[in-house]
């Protein structure tokens, strides 16, 4: 049994938010062998539901969260609400007690909010952890795993093609990707949004915008993106390396490497038309409770799980996105210090 297991036995934890990612993350920490205390959704049935579903005492179970976190004390908390309720459930909890917090993306909707929480949770000496899993995914760790082979060399550019995921969302873990993939945390955005909403399924209330970006990394590679309201489905990531590429439709669970023949590998990038080699590569189709876990598994031992920062370095790079399309798509550069903090967003 790993160490993190061994942390994991019997920790007692509450989950708040029992919507499709809320039901995931009771599936991880059953999964883990936590003991869940304390469950809670602002809608009854929900919550008994998955009470039912998972063998959970209705005992434990709340609708009022901030009512849960007081009676049920619990040593971990799993904040799976929508966004405008992450600051004040996460500050919640920590004044509570509870020593590790697991929260959803996006962080919050400003970055003063993210600001808080950082502060908050290192003044407690709580582990705080942003649910950004692409670390943990294979559909990352195998792409990674090629850049700087003498089959591909290094990474140039990543460019992804997708349907309409949001740009709070998901395209919020792509950021949190490039920064994984390069080892090199985000510099600076391009965004050209679109005007056009669609309704968004979690309420009236919210929206995330759909559009094109590009991404840079400090150590210069680019990331171009391009999710449209307009598009219903896919997910096709290409990336670029020296000597060939890595092409990945992520829903499907396919990668395929192209590279040149290693005689002609050296030979200058001119020379883009060289006879390749093309073989496919089976790889997990993209999934969360596996990750969850790992990102659990990482924070109980209290080594490389995404923390506050890298989630509100994601958050930083999001807003930056908005501020590049309202001044009409100039690079922002997530230093700046006119990036609006106290700005809310309507995200979900």
């Amino acid at each position: 049994m790993t160490a993190s297991a061994v942390r994991a036995q019997g920790l007692r934890v509450a989950i708040v938010g029992l919507g499709r990612m809320g039901e995931r993350h009771l599936q991880a920490v059953r999964q883990l062998g936590m003991s869940v205390v304390g469950l809670a959704d602002t809608v009854e049935a929900t919550v008994l539901a998955a009470a039912e579903a998972h063998a959970v005492d209705r005992s434990a179970c709340y609708t009022d969260a901030m009512n849960m976190l007081r009676q049920s004390r619990p040593e971990a908390v799993v904040v799976a609400t929508t966004a405008p309720t992450h600051a004040p459930l996460v500050l919640a909890a920590i004044d509570g007690g509870a020593r590790i917090v697991l929260c959803e993306k996006p962080m919050a909707v400003s970055l003063a909010e993210a600001d808080a929480m950082i502060e908050a949770s290192e003044r407690a000496g709580v582990r705080l952890a942003i649910n950004h899993q692409m670390r943990f995914m294979l559909n990352y760790t195998q792409v990674k795993a090629l850049f700087g082979s003498a089959e591909l060399g290094p990474l140039v550019s990543v460019v992804i093609a997708g349907s309409n995921f949001g740009l709070a969302m998901n395209v919020s873990h792509l950021f949190e990707a490039l920064a994984y993939l390069t080892d090199s945390p985000v510099a600076s955005v391009q965004a050209w949004l679109e005007e056009g909403r669609v309704p968004n399924p979690r309420g009236a209330q919210f929206e995330d915008r759909s559009g094109r970006l590009l991404a840079r990394s400090e150590a210069g590679h680019c990331m171009y993106v391009d999710f449209s309201a307009h598009a219903g489905h896919g997910m096709q990531v290409v990336y670029t390396c020296r000597r060939g590429q890595i092409i990945v439709d992520e829903l499907a669970g396919e990668m395929r490497v192209v590279s040149r023949q290693s005689e002609y590998r050296d030979l200058p990038t001119t020379r883009y038309a060289m006879p390749a080699d093309s073989r496919r590569v089976a790889i997990e189709p993209v999934a969360t409770v596996a990750p969850t876990v790992a990102v659990w598994s990482a924070l109980l031992e209290g080594r490389g799980y995404p923390d506050g920062s890298a989630g509100a370095h994601a958050l930083a790079a999001v807003v930056a996105a908005h501020v590049s399309h309202e001044e009409g798509g100039r690079s922002v550069h997530l230093s700046e210090p006119g990036l609006p903090r106290e700005r809310i967003f309507t995200w979900a």
